[in-house]
C-alpha cells in the first residue's frame, strides 16, 4: 500500500505577494487587475473570498463586492514561478518522488521515506513548517494512499489544512461526499447530476448507468482498493498559454496583431527557458459579447522562436477577427511540448537560420534577465505602446 501526497499552496499568487509585503495581510487581496481593469481575479486571498470573490470573476464585479480598502494587483507570473521552483526544491529535502501537476500544487509518492518519521502525519507537519520558515505562507496537505483521495482531502480544510484518509478507509471517506468535490466533475454536470437525483458519490455508484462511465469506473476502483496509484514524475507541461484582456474592446487590427505578438514573444521566452518546443499552435479571441472563438495548427517541425510562430499564427487571428466588431481578449498557446535536442534543432526556418535566431534570442533573453524587459523588444509591439506598461492581465 502506497502513502500519497497532495500539497497544494494556499491562495498561491495572494500569498506570495503578502509574503513579500506584510502590510497586505489582513486586507481583501485580488491578484489579476487593478482596480478599473477589464480583466479576471486570478487569485483572491481568503480575506477576499469571505465577501464572495472568486478566482475568474471580473476585476469590476470583484470591486463591487469589496470595501474601499481592498487591493487589486496585476501580478508578476516570473516571480510566481520562482517561489514556485523555490516549494518544489523544498520538497525534493522529503522525498524525491514527486510529480508537479500545477504552479502551485504537487503530488508526492513517499513510501520509501516513511521510515524516516514516526508516521505520515509527522512528515507532513515537518513538510508545513519547513515551507512556512522559508516562503512565509501556508499550503494544505491532504495524505491517502492514491491520488484522488489526497486531492480531495486536501481541499476539505483549507487554508494550512491537513487531512489523513486512512487505508481502507476509503469507501468512507468518498461515498458522502457530493459528486462536485470529485476532480472532473465540473459544475454543469454536478447540476445535470443533482436533477436526476444523484447527489453523493454514493448515488452515484448506486446508478448503474453512472457507474460505467470513465469516473464512476475509477471510483469504485478506488474504493474497491483496485486502483493503482501511479506518479508521473518526469512529467512534461503539455501546453503553455498567454492572454490579455484589452483595457478598451478594439476592432484595430494592427492593435490586435502588436498585442498577439507580445504574447508570443513571452510564451517563446518561456519555451526556451524550459529548452522546450512546441508543434502545436492554438490562437483566441474573445469579442465584446464574451463569445470566444479559437483555432489551431499543427506543424510539421516544432518551433520556439516569435519570429516563426508570428508567421502562423497571423493568419489565424485574421480568420479569427469578427467583421465590423471588436473584440475584447486575445490568446495564444503553444502545446505538443517537446524537449529541444540540441543547438542544432530542426526548426521551422531550417538549421542555419535556425542557429542564428538561437544566438539572436539568448542575447535578448539574456538582455531582458539583466535588465527588465523594457529595455528591448521587438518593433512591432512598439505599435500598442503603453501595452508592455500596462503589462498582460494574466
Amino acid at each position: 500500500m502506497r502513502t500519497i501526497f497532495l500539497l497544494d499552496i494556499d491562495c498561491f499568487f495572494a500569498s506570495v505577494e503578502m509574503a513579500l509585503h506584510p502590510e497586505l495581510r489582513g486586507k481583501p487581496l485580488c491578484v489579476g487587475g487593478r482596480r478599473g481593469d477589464r480583466g479576471i481575479v486570478a487569485c483572491p486571498n481568503y480575506e477576499a473570498r469571505a465577501y464572495g470573490v472568486r478566482t475568474a470573476m471580473p476585476v469590476r464585479t470583484a470591486e463591487r463586492l469589496l470595501p474601499a480598502d481592498a487591493v487589486f494587483l496585476r501580478g508578476n507570473h516570473r516571480l510566481y514561478g520562482e517561489y514556485s521552483d523555490r516549494v518544489m526544491g523544498l520538497l525534493e529535502e522529503f522525498t524525491p518522488d514527486i510529480e508537479q501537476v500545477s504552479i502551485d500544487e504537487a503530488y508526492m509518492d513517499v513510501t520509501g521515506c516513511l521510515h524516516l518519521w514516526r508516521d505520515a502525519e509527522q512528515m507532513a507537519l515537518a513538510m508545513k513548517e519547513r515551507i512556512r520558515t522559508a516562503c512565509a505562507f501556508t499550503v494544505s496537505i491532504g495524505i491517502a494512499s492514491n491520488k484522488l483521495c489526497a486531492k480531495i482531502a486536501a481541499g476539505l480544510r483549507k487554508p494550512d489544512g491537513l487531512v489523513v484518509v486512512p487505508a481502507g478507509a476509503e469507501r468512507d471517506f468518498l461515498t458522502p461526499l457530493p459528486v462536485g468535490a470529485v476532480p472532473g466533475i465540473g459544475g454543469k454536470t454536478e447540476g445535470r447530476l443533482n436533477a436526476r437525483g444523484i447527489v453523493t458519490v454514493s448515488d452515484l455508484l448506486a446508478s448503474p448507468g453512472e457507474r460505467e462511465t470513465s469516473i464512476g469506473r475509477y471510483l469504485a476502483a478506488v474504493i474497491e482498493g483496485r486502483h493503482e496509484t501511479i506518479m508521473h514524475v518526469d512529467r512534461v507541461e503539455q501546453s503553455i498559454s498567454r492572454d490579455t484582456t484589452f483595457a478598451e474592446d478594439t476592432a484595430d487590427a494592427a492593435t490586435i496583431a502588436a498585442t498577439l505578438y507580445a504574447l508570443i514573444e513571452r510564451c517563446c521566452k518561456t519555451l526556451r527557458k524550459r529548452q522546450q518546443q512546441a508543434s502545436t499552435v492554438t490562437v483566441k479571441v474573445r469579442s465584446a459579447d464574451f463569445v470566444t472563438i479559437q483555432k489551431q495548427v499543427s506543424l510539421h517541425l516544432p518551433m520556439a522562436y516569435e519570429e516563426e510562430f508570428f508567421r502562423v499564427a497571423l493568419p489565424l487571428l485574421t480568420s479569427l477577427l469578427p467583421a465590423d466588431q471588436k473584440i475584447r481578449l486575445v490568446g495564444i498557446k503553444a502545446s505538443h511540448l517537446s524537449p529541444v535536442e540540441g543547438a542544432g534543432s530542426q526548426m521551422a526556418l531550417g538549421v542555419a537560420t535556425s542557429e542564428k535566431l538561437g544566438v539572436l534570442h539568448r542575447q535578448l533573453d539574456a538582455l531582458q534577465e539583466k535588465h527588465g524587459e523594457k529595455c528591448i523588444h521587438w518593433g512591432i509591439i512598439h505599435a500598442v505602446g503603453r501595452w508592455r506598461e500596462k503589462g498582460p492581465q494574466r
